[in-house]
C-alpha cells in the first residue's frame, strides 16, 4: 500500500503562474521555502502546527516576520498553491520532508503535526520551572532556554486540554503512567478546578508581597492593571474567595496538599465571629450568614443562595 504521507498534488508539467501574478507568486514562494528550511533546522521535521507564525526575531527574514506558516502548509496540502502544476517545487518540498496528507486516526491529536512526546517534554520542563502540572490554556512555550528546541511555540495549554480527552489515552495508554507521575491530572473538572485554585493562590501570594501580610477582606477585588498581581488574577474577587475557603473548604476539604501550601504562606484559617469566637471554617452555614459562600467547589450557585456580587472569572 502506498504511503500517504509522501503524495503532493498530482502535477504533469511546470505550468507557469497567472500572468498577472509572476513576481508575487515567486516573492512568496520563496519566503515561504525560506521559513521551511529555518524550521527544519531548529525543529528537525516540517511538521509544522497549524496556529504556528513566524516569530519576530532574527534568525527568520524580516519580511517574514508575523507569517502564518502553519496556515501556508495547510493551503498547500488542501489547494496546491505555490506546487499545483509544478513538479520543481514539490521536488524541493519532498527533499526537505515536507508532509504533504497527514494520516488519519483514532485520535486527532497529532493532526497538527505535534506529537505527545513533545508535549511530555514541554510538560517536564513546565513542572520543573513551575512546580505543577496546571498549565493555563492559552500558555505557549517561550523559544527561549531552558525549553528544549523542540517543543518551542508548541501551544502547551490546548495540547494538555487535548490530552485529557478519553480519545487520547485510548490511543496512547502508554503514555498514562508518565503523565500521573508529572502530577498531570487526567479528569478535566478536577483540573479546571485546580487551575482555579492555582489562580487564587498566585494572587494571595501578591497579596502578601504587597501588603506583608493575609488579613484579605471579603470585599478586596485584585485591581485590573495593578503590576503587583499577576495579569491572570486581574478582576478576581479574591476576598470572596478566601472566605468561601475559609468557612466551606472550597478548594481543600479532599485536599491536605493545598491546605499545606497555604499554611506555608501564611494563611490564617480562623473566622472571627461578631463577638470575637472563633468560626469553625467548615461548619455548616445557612445562606444568610454574612460568611457564607453562595458557591460551591465548582463555583456554581448553591441552592437558595443569593451571592452579594456578580462572579466574572
Amino acid at each position: 500500500m502506498p504511503d500517504d504521507t509522501l503524495s503532493p498534488p498530482a502535477a504533469a508539467a511546470d505550468v507557469p503562474p497567472l500572468p498577472n501574478e509572476p513576481e508575487k507568486d515567486e516573492e512568496e514562494w520563496s519566503l515561504v521555502l525560506a521559513c521551511f528550511v529555518l524550521y527544519k533546522e531548529a525543529f528537525g521535521d516540517l511538521k509544522i502546527p497549524n496556529r504556528f507564525a513566524v516569530p519576530s526575531l532574527p534568525p527568520w527574514p524580516e519580511e517574514a516576520w508575523g507569517l502564518k506558516l502553519g496556515l501556508k502548509v495547510g493551503l498547500i496540502r488542501s489547494t496546491g498553491k505555490y506546487t499545483s502544476g509544478s513538479p520543481s517545487r514539490c521536488a524541493k518540498l519532498d527533499e526537505l520532508g515536507f508532509v504533504w496528507r497527514m494520516r488519519a486516526g483514532p485520535s486527532s491529536f497529532a493532526q497538527d503535526g505535534i506529537e505527545p512526546k513533545q508535549v511530555l517534554q514541554a510538560l517536564r520542563t513546565y513542572r520543573e520551572l513551575y512546580n505543577d502540572s496546571d498549565v493555563p490554556a492559552s500558555f505557549v512555550v517561550p523559544d527561549a532556554e531552558p525549553w528544549p528546541v523542540p517543543t518551542r511555540w508548541l501551544p502547551l495549554g490546548q495540547k494538555v486540554t487535548d490530552m485529557r480527552a478519553k480519545s487520547f489515552l485510548a490511543t496512547y495508554p502508554e503514555f498514562e503512567d508518565e503523565l500521573i507521575s508529572l502530577g498531570f491530572e487526567l479528569d478535566p473538572k478536577a483540573a479546571a478546578n485546580a487551575q482555579r485554585f492555582s489562580k487564587v493562590y498566585d494572587a494571595l501570594a501578591a497579596f502578601k508581597r504587597k501588603f506583608g501580610h493575609l488579613d484579605v477582606s471579603q470585599t478586596y477585588v485584585v485591581s485590573a492593571q495593578d503590576k503587583n498581581f499577576p495579569e491572570s488574577t486581574w478582576g478576581l474577587r479574591l476576598g470572596a474567595r478566601v472566605n468561601a475557603i475559609r468557612t466551606q473548604g472550597t478548594f481543600v476539604k479532599t485536599s491536605q496538599a493545598r491546605r499545606d501550601i497555604l499554611d506555608d504562606l501564611g494563611f490564617s484559617w480562623d473566622v472571627k465571629g461578631k463577638k470575637g469566637d472563633e468560626v469553625n471554617p467548615f461548619a455548616p452555614t445557612e445562606p444568610s450568614s454574612p460568611n457564607a459562600s453562595p458557591f460551591n467547589d465548582n463555583w456554581e450557585l448553591a441552592p437558595q443562595s443569593v451571592p452579594q456580587w456578580s462572579r466574572s472569572q
